[in-house]
């Protein structure tokens, strides 16, 4: 009796290629699209192995897999699952079933699974002979064991998923690569080799050798070497490709003193695929994000060209503003949402009519009530884009007070945020020492005795020193 496969998904493009490589691979096969049709099937004919999605309607998956347990224990179960319901597989094993494929499917991966039931197949058909209750009992211990060990790779990748999401960058996300396949791998040689398009990894032992790019690799295969006759030791060098959108960025060089073996070689590959996904949104945020900044940039350029009085003043304000994070030793990640921070701390102008913005006078009361928007107007400006969140509230309080007594929002000392006190020194200075309509530009020795006689109440004092004697060089 030729062996026979039902494959059941409410997908009818998942069904038809599934049963396409089954077919290819010998194998009679029936389809079904849901959990109820699938019943009666199985209740009609014996079959080597059942492939089922989860989410179906009528009967889901797991009642699918309870029904058919209850009918017959031995019948393999083999759920079709995506890497974002790995849960859901492990509910799936603990109702009976025997294993997983992964979308998007191989079909080496699942003529794999197919010889798997087939040998199991053999191996319970001439268990038969002996007693019903002994092999009742090496059945669950055998399914058991399976559960075990496929709950224990289930974890594995889910927790190989996990921090691969985490990590916001391109060179983040090839450094983990390196460092996962060390941790699934054990004892093993592994590095990174960009082929085209991506930052290498950061290196402490010198430049990276040049990596010779076989064409198997280039075409997405898998390609293992034995270098066993350079030494005279066993040496294996198994080369991953790393494929995005269909074209090969990297080359993960993977070597080990034994052939890898099939499991590890399927870790490797989620690892590699979960990234390859995680580089295609990060490279979409960051170039969404590198639009944005454009925009508000550009925007920030043209203010100043608004009036010449005040042309360059956000460059020089951000110039100071780094300067004063250099002394204190900010992180990178810090000095670069300064950077951004106070090159647009004062978008919201572009809401201050012309008449207040450009007035060659004093302004009155009023007027100057008007010009006190601006850093909310520039908070409701950012706070539209979600990557600026931390930007839009430093903008928001950079005309804050240490003594509490500024705008918009009236607090004071710790609770205004660091990088908008850092800011508020840089901004008023700029502003002392500029040439205004009104009046000229302080000497830097009278802006220094402001900044001095104001320190603990306009400006935070600690920060107001270490801008004197580390920017300005006053000691």
């Amino acid at each position: 009796m030729e062996d026979r496969v039902l494959i059941v998904d409410d997908d009818q493009g998942i069904r038809q290629t599934i049963r396409s490589i089954v077919e290819d691979l010998g194998y009679a096969c029936d389809t079904a699209p849901d959990g109820q049709e699938a019943l009666g099937l199985v209740e009609s004919r014996r079959y080597l192995c059942v492939f089922t999605d989860i989410m179906m309607p009528r009967m889901t998956g797991l009642e699918l897999i309870k029904k058919i347990k209850a009918r017959d224990i031995s019948i393999p179960i083999i759920v079709i699952t995506g890497y974002a319901s790995l849960e859901i597989a492990i509910d799936a094993m603990k109702c009976g079933a025997s294993d997983f494929l992964p979308k998007p499917f191989k079909m080496s991966q699942i003529q794999i699974l197919l010889n798997k039931m087939r040998r199991e197949k053999t191996i319970l058909e001439e268990n038969r002979r002996f007693s019903d209750t002994l092999q009742l009992y090496r059945i669950i211990d055998n399914l058991k064991g399976q559960l075990e060990d496929k709950a224990r790779e289930i974890s594995s990748l889910k927790a190989i998923s996990e921090k691969i999401v985490s990590l916001k960058g391109i060179r983040d996300l090839v450094g983990a690569i390196v460092d996962v396949s060390k941790q699934l791998i054990g004892n093993s040689e592994v590095k990174f080799y960009p082929v085209r398009g991506l930052p290498e990894p950061s290196r402490d032992n010198g430049p990276m050798p040049e990596l010779q790019v076989p064409d198997e690799l280039l075409a997405g295969k898998i390609v293992r070497v034995d270098n066993s006759f350079l030494d005279g030791e066993r040496h294996f060098q198994t080369l991953f490709p790393l494929t995005i959108e269909g074209q090969v960025f990297g080359a993960l060089d993977v070597r080990t003193e034994t052939l890898l073996d099939e499991e590890a070689e399927t870790k490797i590959l989620y690892l590699l695929n979960r990234s390859a996904e995680r580089m295609e949104n990060v490279a979409l945020y960051e170039g969404l994000y590198e639009n944005i900044l454009s925009t508000l940039r550009s925007m920030a350029k043209i203010l100043d060209a608004r009036d010449p009085h005040t042309s360059q003043h956000s460059t020089r304000v951000t110039n100071f503003s780094i300067a004063i994070a250099n002394a204190l030793g900010l992180s990178a990640e810090e000095r670069d949402v300064l950077y951004i921070a106070s090159s647009l701390h004062d978008i919201g102008k572009v809401g201050i009519p012309d008449s207040i913005l450009l007035k060659p006078d004093r302004l009155t009361e009023e007027e100057f009530t008007i010009i006190r928007k601006h850093p909310d107007i520039g908070a409701d400006i950012l706070k539209q884009l979600p990557p600026m969140y931390r930007e839009t509230e430093i903008i928001r309080h950079h005309h804050e007070r240490y003594d509490g007594k500024g705008y918009p929002a009236g607090i004071g000392d710790n609770e205004i945020p660091l990088l908008s006190r850092i800011i508020t020194i840089a901004d008023a200075y700029d502003a002392m020492t500029s040439d205004r309509p009104y009046r000229k530009g302080l000497a830097v020795g009278m802006a220094v005795e402001e900044i001095t006689r104001c320190a603990g109440s306009q400006f935070d004092p600690e920060l107001a020193r270490l801008f004197l004697h580390k920017v300005i060089g006053v000691f």
